[in-house]
């Protein structure tokens, strides 16, 4: 389970709409692309819970081609430490302030103020589902304002 308190809070407080989604999985002899997996959608109220296939988490969660790009990465660090307007205005006074603005305007275009995750967490959550599965754990992955989460939910504390 996730260790931050927060993001077990959210899971116990949608542990009905997610415990059809733990059924399902459950109900899987086997990994394949077509596992059951939850998204939690927290980032506005209402919350939101999406049941999905692993192989298809990409039409829930939208795949950027950018955000794996080192300068984007950057990005992201210097927002934790800064502040997000000191950051952009950073990289784009750097050495390589172009290929930033370049990036930048991409990943803006991809996001369309919806949070995106990069090729590699994508993958990354494929191999999660599977170490989930074989652990009798629900793969989800929780949205939260600015962050995104993936962890493991025994599938007994959302059924029992």
């Amino acid at each position: 389970m996730a260790k931050d308190s927060g993001i077990q809070a959210l899971v116990e407080s949608m542990r009905e709409e997610l415990a059809d989604i733990a059924r399902q999985a459950e109900a899987q002899a086997s990994w394949s692309l077509a596992l059951p997996v939850a998204v939690i959608d927290a980032r506005k109220p209402p919350t939101r819970v999406y049941a999905t296939a692993i192989g298809t988490i990409g039409s829930v969660l939208r795949i950027s081609r950018t955000v794996d790009h080192p300068l984007i990465q950057q990005l992201f660090v210097l927002h934790e430490e800064i502040g997000p307007e000191q950051a952009i205005e950073a990289l784009l006074n750097g050495a390589d302030g172009e290929e930033f603005a370049e990036l930048w305007e991409e990943y803006r275009e991809e996001a369309k103020g919806e949070l995106v995750w990069g090729a590699n967490d994508a993958a990354a959550f494929v191999t999660k589902s599977k170490a989930c599965h074989q652990d009798h754990e629900l793969a989800l992955v929780a949205l939260v304002p600015g962050h995104l989460y993936s962890c493991g939910v025994p599938i007994r504390s959302l059924t029992a």
